[in-house]
């Protein structure tokens, strides 16, 4: 079969992993990438369901990247490919990365099944297209677990990560179950592991309202590769190429880390982390946005529509300000501004 795509393979004896840096490809359809995701995207079923990323093949054993948390307890795990096989995990081979909300879980088959490309993180921009996939855990309305596709933006990618790698953020819709599931550029290349959407809390008084901050997370491929040696050496995966970037904070790692303390409370730190995001960069809508969330927690509700018009006219396509600006007409009594 002819792939849409430039699969470059580097092979080492039996082994076969893809990696590449610094080589300028054409951008895919979003079509396209949606077939590589869902070639490269398995299920792992287990006490907490979620999802990962086919990276490498030595022999008959394939490597899944994943995130720590979905196999985080000894249990019976499985891997379920996209032919909808099951094969057992041996949990006692699960290779956990210290200090990373990642994991390794191996699978034997002697089937051919497509290994991911890996790509450059550090590459990525505040505002590009990006895709998340992974398989959301059953509901009521949909009671089997089935393939899902997001297609997003970036809106930070930070240099100083949160706690456990955390430090790739996107405006991707994602579900509980994707958690280990791959972020992809618009190469249809491997730039993350999806493990985090904590986007819509907000307690005010005695009754929840929620407000969004498009906080859905990743940890970048980059932090993977530079700590993949010590975690497993045969997998041949060194990290040559990566670059390392400077330790001076941007303006996305300021968005991360002041969103990050509004989700815990923080909200002067939060305030505080903003101020110098925007400052860094006027024209980040993403912080703009979650300022005006702090204010709103404060019932700063004059100051958070503000925050919210500046988001929106920076980006006259942000969903999430359009929705916070409405909640906090409505709070203030405009409830005829709410659709505006």
């Amino acid at each position: 079969m002819k792939w849409p795509y430039a699969l470059v393979p580097m092979v080492f004896g039996v082994t076969v992993v893809a990696l590449t840096f610094g080589q300028a490809a054409q951008a895919l359809s979003s079509a396209e990438v949606s077939a590589i995701s869902e070639a490269v995207t398995v299920r792992i079923d287990g006490q907490n369901p979620g999802s990962g990323v086919i990276i490498q093949r030595q022999a008959n054993v394939y490597t899944v990247l994943t995130a720590a948390h979905v196999v985080a307890t000894a249990d019976e795990y499985d891997v379920i490919t996209t032919d909808d096989l099951r094969y057992p995990v041996t949990y006692t081979q699960v290779k956990k990365f210290p200090g990373i909300d990642l994991a390794l879980v191996e699978f034997t088959s002697s089937k051919s099944y497509q290994i991911v490309e890996l790509g450059d993180s550090t590459a990525i921009r505040a505002g590009e297209p990006v895709y998340v996939s992974g398989f959301p855990i059953p509901t009521a309305a949909i009671t089997e677990s089935i393939w899902n596709f997001s297609e997003g933006k970036v809106t930070a990618n930070a240099k100083r990560p949160l706690a456990d790698g955390y430090g790739l953020v996107y405006s991707n819709n994602t579900l509980p179950g994707m958690s280990g599931g791959s972020v992809l550029d618009s190469q249809g290349k491997l730039i993350g592991i999806h493990g985090r959407a904590d986007g819509e809390r907000q307690v005010k008084r005695m009754e929840t309202v929620y407000v969004k901050t498009g906080f859905n997370l990743g940890i970048p491929i980059n932090t993977f590769l530079r700590a993949v040696a010590t975690v497993d050496p045969t997998l041949g995966l060194s990290g040559k190429g990566v670059t390392l970037t400077s330790s001076q904070l941007t303006t996305d790692d300021f968005s991360l880390q002041g969103t990050d303390k509004f989700h815990q409370g923080d909200y002067q730190g939060a305030i505080a982390d903003l101020d110098q995001a925007i400052e860094l960069n006027p024209e980040n809508a993403f912080a703009y946005n979650n300022r005006g969330n702090t204010y709103y927690a404060l019932q700063k509700y004059p100051q958070a529509i503000a925050e919210y018009d500046k988001a929106i006219a920076l980006n006259p396509d942000y969903a999430e300000a359009y929705f916070n600006r409405g909640l906090a007409h409505t709070l203030m009594g405009n409830k005829r501004l709410f659709i505006k």
